[in-house]
């Protein structure tokens, strides 16, 4: 039987756990063509024929090398008066990010080259600052230009367009290069812990976690995080304790208003078993158990919980968050522990 609020907390020792879903992405940036390498801002058309594919298993078979703008072989590129300030490259292209040597701190251009020679980018941000946390975005005509940046909650980052009606085409990065070699990623740790921080400190308050708590559980295993999901909005996780196999995690949205942050709890809808072959019946709770992941790009979390070690019985479910709630898109279980292994459970929802 899934287990409620109380008996899932004491049943944690006898569970284990497994992984996350992806984004539904393509794996190819729009190619734009030879004459749009100008000084001006360019922007691809959704139907421009896109640069050879690169499978998504390939390029996540590679990993990520990280290093200091100073390794750049060719560093002139940003041009006269200015400096590079971060660089990213994919199978299909290299990015130079470039400033303004009289403000070096803030990033301006946006010049990418395609790696076949068949034409580039140039952009330039004239009133917003590109710099988010982790990510630099250009903006133009509706498209969004990004250049993810290698941090601790983002380990496999991207080079991402994003089109005006909202679909997606991205190239993991195979290389990434900044001032000082990791300024990006100290601006994201820094940025993600305040409202981890602000969270734990009021946690009592703000009724999380209230069954049981171990705060030295919090670093362990899949630990206590954060994910920003805006400029001023993000999903907080709280690992209320570790136990044998799996913990016990409850989720908070963090949201910086005026004149104190707003904290908004998340509930988890799940199916527990029916009675006396009755159909199973939608339960919804605070609390999850398992071995969740949230994608935040695809603003996907997925969980997988086992009802007993030997892993012949348990549940899966998939949630995506929309506004300020987790909505669930799949659940599947296998109620029954007899001692039977499959390879994919039975889907109760939908």
């Amino acid at each position: 039987m899934l287990p409620n609020r109380i008996s899932l907390m004491a049943m944690l020792a006898s569970l284990t756990v497994m992984g996350c879903g992806s984004p539904e992405t393509t794996n190819s940036l729009p190619t734009p063509s030879a004459s749009a390498t100008t000084t001006k801002a360019v922007t691809p058309s959704p139907t421009t024929s896109a640069s050879p594919k690169v499978s998504a298993e390939a390029t996540a078979a590679k990993a990520i090398a990280v290093g200091d703008i100073k390794e750049l072989d060719d560093n002139s590129t940003c041009g006269k008066s200015k400096i590079t300030y971060a660089y990213g490259e994919t199978s299909n292209y290299r990015v130079y990010i470039c400033a303004d040597a009289s403000a070096p701190e803030r990033p301006r251009y946006y010049i990418s080259r395609n790696k076949d020679g068949s034409g580039g980018l140039d952009m330039e941000a004239m009133n917003y600052n590109p710099q988010k946390s982790g990510t630099i975005e250009f903006k133009n005509d509706g498209y969004i230009y990004t250049l993810e940046a290698p941090t601790t909650q983002n380990p496999e980052p991207v080079l991402r367009v994003t089109f005006p009606n909202g679909k997606l085409s991205e190239e993991q990065l195979l290389r990434y290069l900044a001032r000082n070699g990791n300024s990006n990623t100290t601006t994201a740790n820094a940025s993600t812990a305040e409202p981890l921080q602000y969270v734990l400190d009021n946690r009592e308050s703000l009724g999380v976690c209230k069954d049981n708590f171990r705060a030295e559980d919090g670093k362990r295993g899949i630990g206590s995080k954060a994910f920003q999901i805006s400029d001023k909005k993000y999903l907080v996780q709280i690992q209320c304790f570790l136990a044998a196999y799996q913990g016990a995690f409850e989720y908070v949205l963090w949201i910086d208003d005026a004149p104190k942050p707003r904290v908004i709890p998340l509930d988890f809808d799940g199916f527990q078993e029916g009675k006396n072959g009755e159909k199973p019946k939608r339960t919804t709770d605070r609390s999850i158990a398992g071995l969740p992941r949230f994608n935040v790009r695809s603003q996907t979390l997925t969980n997988f919980t086992k009802f007993r070690g030997v892993g012949d019985c348990g549940s899966s479910a998939i949630y995506k968050l929309e506004g300020d709630r987790m909505v669930l898109q799949e659940f599947r279980a296998k109620y029954e522990c007899d001692g039977k292994y499959v390879q994919d459970m039975p889907v109760i929802y939908p």
